[in-house]
Order: structure tokens, then sequence, then C-alpha cells
């Protein structure tokens, strides 16, 4: 939500598909900030909130995210969300703590029961790392912002 007179809201939409397993190896997509940043004269963005909107487009009427991610076979799913300004080759090298990373949301599906009667337990957790409001005068950014995704066993999801 913009709080100043001078502040501006980007949007963006990242579109995946997984894996025949429900994995996705780590994908990026990249807010061009061009228009807004230039190294040469020293002139950055600030970022002030990050926030993720995950869906299942075209179900239902709401389009609303499952936050079951595994299906009745799959023990433990995971998707990790983060923004930063570095490409990592791979998700297990970002964390919160990881350079250039501004904030880390993961969901994680865990099954415990028995799949010959059917009978489980499922236990879904979401957590955000980092924070929400980056500061009042927010975080400074002089080069593109890079979302991204990777994910592990989201069988729920497999088109």
């Amino acid at each position: 939500m913009a709080k100043r007179a001078d502040d501006i809201i980007l949007r963006d939409r990242l579109q995946f598909t997984l894996s025949g397993t429900g994995d996705l190896p780590v994908v990026y997509g990249r807010l061009d900030l061009s228009d807004y940043v230039s190294v040469v004269q020293e002139q950055g963005l600030n970022v002030k909130e990050i926030t993720y909107q995950l869906r299942k487009v075209g179900t239902g009427n709401t389009s609303v995210f499952d936050p079951v991610l595994g299906s009745a076979a799959t023990s433990f799913a995971s998707l990790q969300v983060f923004a930063t300004t570095t490409a990592y080759e791979n998700a297990n090298d970002v964390g919160i703590g990881s350079p250039n990373v501004l904030n880390n949301y993961t969901m994680t599906t865990t099954r415990e029961g028995d799949p010959a009667t059917g009978s489980f337990i499922w236990e879904n957790q979401e957590r955000f790392r980092g924070v929400y409001d980056l500061h009042p005068d927010g975080y400074t950014l002089v080069t593109d912002l890079l979302i991204g995704v990777a994910s592990e066993n989201c069988t729920k999801y497999i088109n």
C-alpha cells in the first residue's frame, strides 16, 4: 500500500510448471527496475514492502492456493519463494542470512499416518522470514529485483 504521495506500487506475475514429481529447480522472475535505478548516477529505488500471493489459476471461483502441497503418497513437500538481487544457482543456498536476500517465504506439508488405511495427520507450516516493512525509507536497490521459486515433492500441483 502506498504510504506517501511519491510512493509507487509495482506488481508482477510469475507462472511456473512443476515436474512430474512435483519438483522445480529454482527459477526466477525479474522485476525490471531500469526506469527507477541507475548505477552510473548512483540512483536507487527504495523498496518498502514485498508480499506474495500464491494462486492456482483456473480452479473454482477463487483460485485459492491449497496449502496441502503433497498427495496422500507424499510424506514431505516444500515450496520456497524469496526476493533477492543475486541469482542463486540452487535454492538450498538461500536463507534469510544469505547475501542480497531480502526475504524468504516457505510452505511445508508433512504427512504422518498409514497409507494402507488412509488415516493421515497433515501438518502445514507457513513461514515468512524477513521483515514486511523494510524501513521507513525502504531498502535501497540499484539493480533489478529477482523473485525466486523452488519446490520439492509438491505432488498436489502436478499438471
